[in-house]
């Protein structure tokens, strides 16, 4: 009689969509927090999960922290006050440069999706990338991925990385302002003010990483993993369930982006992220659609790609990188789990 009691009550979890596993050995943590950057369109499964309910079905209460860049996201990740970071893969490869163990669990963004463009105050005085020495160029912080990314390109060029300044403008209305206002020469960043600024023609494109053939251009090859969720292989070891749980609900909202119309993401999405204009955010998820993650999964190639960029000019992650393990760096034991689970339940 117990038996067939509990096969019952597993059968009535599965139908209301709770994962067994977690209603069997139970969340190690119910309530967490992701540190993320501000609404912008890599991270766009962390909000579709929150607003169509999917970390609530996997019993979750969560509470999202908003950074300027990656770096603050990383330092609220390590120093406890985050649970879970949204950010970029190659975070990973620069933290275990210097011994910490952070491990990409899902990936969000399979290409970077940046695009890099000149503003109107630089265009009089560009002809070629070798024209950014003297430049002031907006990022959305010093040392995030984008920056890195900036490096590489103007690297590949011939460019003297001292030979321009950097400047930290944010990823929203800020990064619009500091074009439209003259106040930088450039500007690499992402949509949904990318697609305003070129409509505007604010800002002319240089570079383009939002599918496969303008990754490949840029980086040289189009297997360039950019927006994960990330957490601690400590975390990892301590809540297991939980980050199951997590990368559940990840997952599901990839699929919601695989299959929904660029209307009905618009409106599961927080009014932030339209920048005053929603028709143009609309068009700009149209732009960058391709970046999106189907599934979850790393290749293996694409870490490995990452990695072989960044260590070209960054002189920390080459020297780390004969020690650096980089299969340690992401995990789809997750995404696979969740697959399995997501099929199980059909």
């Amino acid at each position: 009689m117990k038996k067939a009691c509990a096969a019952l009550w597993l059968t009535a979890l599965t139908v209301i969509g709770l994962p067994v596993a977690h209603a069997e050995q139970g969340l190690e943590k119910t309530h967490i927090d992701i540190a993320t950057v501000g609404a912008v369109m890599d991270y766009l499964p962390v909000d579709i999960a929150i607003s169509q309910g999917y970390f609530k079905d996997e019993g979750l209460e969560v509470e999202r922290s908003m950074f300027p860049g990656g770096p603050k996201v990383l330092q609220s990740m390590l120093g406890g006050t985050a649970d879970f970071g949204s950010s970029a893969y190659s975070n990973t490869l620069t933290m275990a440069a210097k011994g910490q163990k952070v491990v990409a669990v899902a990936l969000m963004a399979r290409y970077p999706g940046y695009v890099f463009g000149i503003s109107r105050r630089g265009q009089a005085k560009y002809a070629t990338l070798k024209d950014l020495a003297g430049m002031q160029l907006g990022v959305t912080s010093p040392g995030s991925s984008n920056h890195l990314v900036l490096d590489y390109i103007a690297s590949k060029a011939g460019v003297d990385l001292k030979s321009f300044s950097v400047i930290g403008v944010g990823a929203e209305a800020g990064a619009a302002a500091a074009v439209r206002q003259g106040q930088i020469d450039g500007l690499i960043s992402v949509d949904p003010v990318i697609t305003m600024l070129t409509s505007s023609h604010d800002l002319k494109v240089v570079a383009d990483m939002r599918t496969a053939e303008g990754t490949r251009a840029a980086l040289g090859s189009a297997e360039y993993p950019e927006a994960s969720i990330l957490t601690t292989a400590d975390f990892i070891a301590k809540n297991p369930h939980t980050v199951q749980a997590v990368v559940n609900a990840i997952v599901r909202a990839e699929k919601f982006l695989q299959t929904a119309t660029p209307e009905q993401v618009t409106a599961a999405l927080p009014v932030a992220y339209q920048l005053g204009n929603r028709s143009l955010f609309i068009e700009a998820y149209k732009n960058s659609r391709p970046i999106f993650s189907a599934d979850g999964r790393f290749d293996a190639s694409g870490p490995t790609t990452v990695l072989n960029v960044l260590s070209g000019f960054d002189k920390d992650l080459a020297a780390a990188k004969s020690r650096i393990d980089v299969p340690a760096t992401y995990t789809n034991r997750f995404v696979d789990a969740a697959a399995a689970n997501a099929a199980a339940r059909k």
